[in-house]
């Protein structure tokens, strides 16, 4: 029933403005936010992907199209201090083999992004990974098309070329 529903669509439009009222001085940080797993594994992973939330301490906004497993976990973040930057890696290290161990992905419906870049020989594998390798050459022998952002990407290069601010959503 369309009116019973209402509140809850209006939750979940809400939701990044809501956490925004009670977080002050960080913003929207995008980096884990378009996991996919087999919608069967939810009630399994839901709890320990929390988990690894709760452990970095990284208030988060959670909604997404969960009849599919697809769902965007968006972090607020205080991108400009090291000290939240540091927190980026260990929380890939752990989500990323937890994604796959749930018939995963990192990237459902959007981009893999300069920060995923790094971890996708670990997504793919690396004979899918160097197929990557191999077309990029064919087609863009240069580089020049979105350098560093797949099959060059590198952790230290995404770091230290982080967007600190794009209309409040700082890592794409």
């Amino acid at each position: 029933d369309e009116s019973s529903s209402a509140p809850f669509w209006q939750i979940r439009r809400s939701s990044l403005s809501l956490l925004r009222n009670k977080v002050h001085d960080k913003y929207a940080s995008p980096f884990i936010d378009d996991m996919t797993v087999q919608p069967k594994h939810l009630p399994e992973f839901m709890p320990k992907l929390r988990k690894i939330i709760l452990k970095y301490k990284l208030p988060a906004t959670l909604a997404g199209h969960f009849g599919d497993g697809n769902f965007h976990v968006i972090p607020l973040m205080d991108i400009e201090s090291k000290a939240e930057q540091a927190k980026l890696e260990p929380v890939m290290r752990e989500l990323i083999p937890l994604v796959l161990q749930y018939e995963g992905t990192m990237a459902g419906e959007h981009n893999d992004g300069m920060v995923r870049g790094p971890w996708l020989p670990a997504v793919f594998g690396d004979e899918v990974f160097a197929l990557f390798k191999h077309t990029k050459e064919i087609f863009d022998p240069h580089y020049i098309f979105n350098p560093h952002k797949k099959t060059d990407a590198s952790w230290d290069y995404s770091m230290d070329h982080i967007r600190t601010h794009n209309q409040n959503q700082l890592i794409k």
